[in-house]
Formats: structure tokens, sequence, C-alpha cells
């Protein structure tokens, strides 16, 4: 690390702008799909959550960071300080009620060699972790990673890492995930 803590500046604004992009073409997606945004509960600088339905009156909701949480886990009696004793903040959580499945997007960008893609190798972990909290709600969880243009270019070099992942019930996407993968 940089003293300062400037090292991360860089992957940040990349992950940032990643993460936006990638958002525009989720709810594109949905509304394609015929799903129409129904509210959107907004936050300081972004969304909290979106709820979405469609004309049969199935919903899916969106949850980023920590509206996980205060707006899908607490609500029902499920804090993650009763199980953990860090909480985890997915970038999108989507919840539908059709499949009774969480969705959990972690998406990762980078512009160079960097740990970002060591936290690839998170995945087991963070299947554990929600697992745990939506055991009690008999919730099943799916984990999706989606990843930026570096991680094509690297994908024959981090090809044991991608194994490993899918080997823990973890998928991956590069750039957009496919409507029909997500279990809505």
């Amino acid at each position: 690390m940089k003293k300062g803590g400037g090292g991360g500046d860089k992957p940040l604004k990349a992950g940032s702008a990643f993460e936006e992009e990638t958002l525009a073409t989720l709810i594109g997606s949905l509304n394609a799909n015929g799903f129409d945004v129904v509210t959107i509960e907004n936050g300081k600088q972004s969304p909290r959550s979106i709820l979405l339905e469609n004309k049969d009156k199935s919903e899916v909701e969106l949850f980023f960071k920590a509206a996980v949480h205060s707006n899908f886990f607490e609500p029902k009696g499920i804090y993650s300080k009763d199980f953990f004793s860090a909480r985890l903040e997915p970038d999108t959580a989507i919840y539908s009620s059709k499949t009774n499945t969480l969705t959990i997007i972690e998406k990762k960008q980078q512009t160079g060699a960097g740990s970002v893609a060591e936290k690839l190798q998170t995945c087991d972990y963070k299947m554990y972790y929600y697992k745990t909290l939506c055991k009690p709600l008999n919730i099943e969880i799916d984990l999706i990673w989606q990843l930026g243009p570096y991680f094509i270019e690297q994908k024959s070099n981090l090809k044991s890492v991608f194994e490993y992942m899918l080997s823990k019930g973890s998928r991956y996407f590069f750039l957009e995930i496919p409507f029909s993968e997500l279990r809505i």
C-alpha cells in the first residue's frame, strides 16, 4: 500500500464507472423483458433500492450495498451481527419473489495488475455468508461475478481461479450478465 493510502484511487474510479454502466445495462435488460420500475429509494448519491414489476405482477427488487441489510434482511429479523463479525455489502443484490432467490452480484473491474483478481477467490466465503443469512428465510442464493474488460484479457492467466469459482457454486460473466442467466 502506498503511504497515505492513495493506492486505491485508480481502481476505485474504474470500479465506480463500471458499476454505474452495468446498473444501467441491468435496468435496460429488465425493462426489455417486461419489468417496469415501480419505486426507487434514493440514497445520498445513488439509489439504495429499486422495485420492479412485470405485467404478471411478478416483482424483483434490487438492493445496493448496505441496503440489502437495512431493506431486505433486517425487516425480516435477520441481522448479520448475530452470525458474523463483519458485514458484507454486495455491489447489487436482486431478490425475485417468483423464484425466491437472492442473487448477489459482485462487480470487479481493474485497469492493470493488482489485488482485485485475488478477491475472486473469496467466492466460497461470500456463498457461506449469504447462505447463512438466507437459511432461516428459506431463500436460495445465487452468486454471480460481473467482470470488466481486464478479466477478459487475463482469462487464460486466471483459469484456475475461474475453475475454483465454479467449483464453489459461483458463476461469472464478462461485461454483461445475460438476462436468461438471472434467476428471476
